[in-house]
């Protein structure tokens, strides 16, 4: 064989061996298809239900749910300060705080300062304010006028601190933000707030809980809350209702979104199995 023939032979296998060592179009692994795993909160008074339906202490509620793989606590305006540091000890982050400011009533600048401060103080960005109620089901327009002013206010005094202003689609026909129509109207009215997703809150009639997927622009937060079949208003285990949580998680990672996930099963007997059942699902998203 002469010396070419060799060269051109051995180019030939080195061009076969890198053909077969090459990845394929079949298993190529496609980078930007890689989700990165869900950041799952949980209610603070959920751990304080597991606490008392277990018989443990607060701090040992939050190591199981951190064993459940949450890793993030949303925060009840209210919980007493070594519950926080417990829970932060077991590693369950801040994820966001919950204030419920009564601005239908007027604005309390201590009150409101309070809640930034608490959220501030745990290396917490958000906070979520269910920020007043009607005094009856149907719409109020000087009451509207009234909460949202006072809530853009509260926003401003928010912002300078770092920390976002959020409202959610709350279950309460006397809420200002019930139901898509009145969530977009408050929306649109304090263009600084952003938006908590409530999955199984969009439960008016001709609404489905993907109704809130036109406001998915506006969402920083979402509670992940599913619902019996044929119960509206009951709760149970992420994944095992009817809500259709995973095309919503779905749309919002597609849209995006990396913020946290806190999953809600208020009233559950069995809160911990609840829990642990939720992010099992979700982890496997």
């Amino acid at each position: 064989m002469g010396k070419l023939s060799a060269v051109v032979l051995t180019l030939v296998a080195f061009r076969a061996v890198a053909a077969v060592l090459e990845p394929t179009a079949l298993n190529e692994v496609d980078h930007a298809s890689v989700r990165a795993p869900l950041r799952l909160a949980i209610f603070s008074s959920h751990v304080e239900d597991i606490a008392r339906q277990k018989g443990v202490s607060f701090a040992e509620a939050a190591a199981k749910v951190r064993t459940a793989g949450i890793s993030g606590i949303t925060v009840m305006d209210g919980l007493a300060a070594d519950r926080i540091a417990a829970a932060r000890n077991a590693g369950l982050a801040v994820a966001c705080v919950v204030g419920w400011p009564e601005f239908e009533k007027g604005y309390d600048a201590a009150k409101c300062e309070s809640l930034v401060s608490l959220a501030v103080s745990n290396g917490c960005s958000q906070v979520m304010l269910v920020p007043g109620f009607y005094h009856s089901a149907a719409d109020d327009a000087e009451l509207f006028d009234a909460i949202v002013r006072r809530t853009r206010k509260f926003a401003a005094m928010a912002a300078v601190r770092g920390v976002e202003t959020l409202v959610e689609d709350f279950d309460d026909e006397r809420s200002p933000t019930c139901g898509i129509r009145r969530t977009k109207a408050f929306l649109e009215a304090a263009p600084s707030v952003g938006f908590v997703y409530d999955t199984g809150n969009f439960n008016s009639p001709g609404e489905r809980a993907e109704s809130g997927l036109e406001l998915l622009p506006r969402a920083r937060h979402f509670h992940l809350k599913d619902r019996p079949a044929g119960d509206c208003r009951g709760s149970c285990a992420v994944g095992s209702g009817v809500v259709p949580i995973a095309r919503i998680v779905s749309a919002a990672r597609d849209a995006g979104y990396g913020g946290w996930f806190t999953i809600e099963h208020f009233g559950a007997t069995n809160m911990l199995e609840c829990a642990e059942s939720s992010a099992a699902f979700l982890r496997a998203l």
